[in-house]
């Protein structure tokens, strides 16, 4: 059975999307993406047929980008539909964001049954309109809808197969800003981290940015493709709340401070995070209030905490099947 994944933006929307994947063979697996570098990055190591094309989301756009944006989705609709027509899937995935919405329009056109996924403690807007479409609603936090199941989000296999008690010789501190880094973590947390009582060597992803500061202690990399590896010798991250990065941290039972994005659309990483710190096994904090010296206090002393009881305190196991949930609901209905 052919399935069409539309997946774009961030590695929130595309990792579990490739984990939902796995359980197809690859030849029946299409996906649709932007045509950003970072997510030719990802894709092109995954062996898919991928088609990347040229749009980009709505809101936050100029005004003369938002005039021509209809254009551009009708071109690319056009397009679509010239491979759904040599493809022809039977099934449409749809990962939120905005290349969302041009899976909905061409898989309506086509009659082909559609599904999505919704990684967020809130529905985004593209799910928002295309729920009403949608043969199932999979969802990571249980969002109360009439056709959702509660199947977790899919996660990286490396990660389903490890867990923080594996070893507890634990040789880093891991800093993420999201796949593309973070210029909040780049411009304010180095100095607070070398001013540290971290012994640890520090892993800092920046993304593609430039960072003009030199540190015995921290180690400055743009990406990170071991996660797994990286997470084994990790004692503790700091990092963005993402619902794909709360899921990894929940199923691996890694202990995290929260900077939720401020600026995520309705504000789904601050809720994000907040349940996964429910338990007691995180902390999270608001980038707007920021104060460098309470921060550097409160990292201070969660580096002496028992970390070990702090991973029993956030790990959930939800996550573990949920790609072959998924999957499964999809080949069978």
């Amino acid at each position: 059975m052919k399935i069409a994944i539309f997946a774009a933006g961030t590695g929130g929307h595309i990792f579990p999307a490739l984990s939902i994947a796995e359980e197809f063979k690859k030849d029946d697996v299409i996906f649709f993406a932007s045509n950003r570098e970072l997510e030719k990055q990802i894709y092109q190591k995954t062996g898919y047929k991928v088609i990347h094309i040229n749009i980009s989301g709505f809101r936050g756009k100029s005004i003369f980008e938002k005039i021509i944006w209809p254009v551009n989705f009708i071109f690319n609709s056009f397009r679509v539909a010239f491979i759904f027509i040599s493809f022809n899937p039977k099934k449409v995935l749809l990962m939120g964001g905005y290349i969302s919405s041009l899976g909905l329009v061409i898989g309506k056109i086509f009659f082909k049954s559609i599904y999505l996924h919704e990684q967020n403690s809130i529905l985004g807007t593209s799910n928002s309109f295309a729920k009403n479409f949608a043969k199932k609603i999979f969802t990571s936090f249980e969002l109360g809808l009439s056709n959702e199941l509660n199947f977790g989000n899919p996660i990286r296999k490396d990660i389903r197969e490890s867990s923080y008690s594996d070893s507890w010789n634990k040789e880093n501190i891991l800093i993420i800003g999201g796949s593309q880094g973070s210029k909040f973590f780049n411009e304010n947390l180095p100095q607070i981290l070398e001013d540290s009582d971290i012994s640890e060597k520090i892993i800092f992803q920046k993304g593609n940015h430039q960072i003009n500061f030199t540190s015995n202690k921290i180690e400055f990399v743009n990406f990170i493709d071991n996660i797994s590896e990286v997470f084994a010798k990790t004692k503790f991250v700091i990092c963005r709340s993402g619902a794909s990065t709360v899921a990894e941290l929940q199923s691996y039972g890694m202990p995290a401070l929260f900077f939720p994005l401020p600026n995520s659309i309705d504000d789904h990483q601050k809720y994000n995070a907040t349940f996964a710190a429910k338990g007691g096994g995180a902390l999270v904090f608001n980038e707007r209030e920021f104060n460098k010296e309470e921060f550097l206090a409160e990292l201070n002393r969660f580096n002496t905490l028992d970390l070990r009881e702090l991973s029993k305190k956030i790990k959930k196991d939800i996550h573990f099947d949920a790609a072959k949930k998924i999957a499964d609901e999809i080949k069978q209905n």
